[in-house]
């Protein structure tokens, strides 16, 4: 096959060929998508051999596990497997330092490791907001399920807007300090329930 064409071709194309054991559609897999995700990692832990790392276990996984991957969507398996490989490296403890998380592609398409993830941090979230005051949490719980602004959650229970803006930093100080500030903002980025 001629290289230039592989190189128009489609992701699904792309990902058919590998699947059948086609290393150039696998290069021009590896080419295409490895300096986005290099980018992608690098936003949230600002180290480089990290970074590396992590997009060269992605992209080896994907084609150690070629015969196996049902994927809809390319791009959005490698950078929900980025963020995921991330995030078990900071749980982990591998890393001290996280930063700002910006979720690029919203799409799940790896079933599996997202529920699995996505039930982990749940469950992490649901925990520290159990662990809240009882008046902290129902103030938090309508600011961030209901959508509730601090006037309306003000008029709902009767008290001042100060008091509800100060329980909402109560308790974003307490899920902070209980799920650490990665983990916080990755749970409830990745759970849309949440805000």
């Amino acid at each position: 096959m001629c290289t230039d064409d592989v190189q128009l071709w489609p992701d699904e194309k792309l990902l058919v060929l590998m699947q059948s054991d086609d290393q150039a559609a696998f290069e021009q897999i590896y080419n295409r998508y490895w300096s986005k995700l290099y980018l992608s990692a690098y936003n949230i832990v600002r180290d480089r051999q990290a970074a590396e790392d992590i997009v060269q276990d992605v992209l080896v996984s994907l084609w150690m596990r070629r015969n196996s991957l049902v994927v809809d969507s390319l791009n959005s398996y490698l950078y929900t497997a980025v963020r995921y490989q991330v995030f078990k490296i900071i749980r982990a403890g591998q890393m001290r330092e996280a930063h700002s998380y910006v979720i690029e592609n919203p799409a799940v398409v790896n079933v599996g490791e997202s529920a699995l993830m996505t039930a982990d941090m749940d469950r992490l979230l649901e925990k520290g907001v159990t662990e809240l005051p009882e008046k902290c949490r129902q103030i938090f719980l309508l600011s961030r399920k209901k959508h509730l602004s601090t006037k309306e959650i003000a008029n709902w229970l009767g008290i001042a807007p100060k008091t509800v803006e100060n329980q909402i930093t109560i308790a974003l100080n307490r899920l902070r300090t209980t799920l650490g500030d990665f983990l916080l903002w990755t749970a409830v980025s990745f759970i849309n329930g949440w805000f």
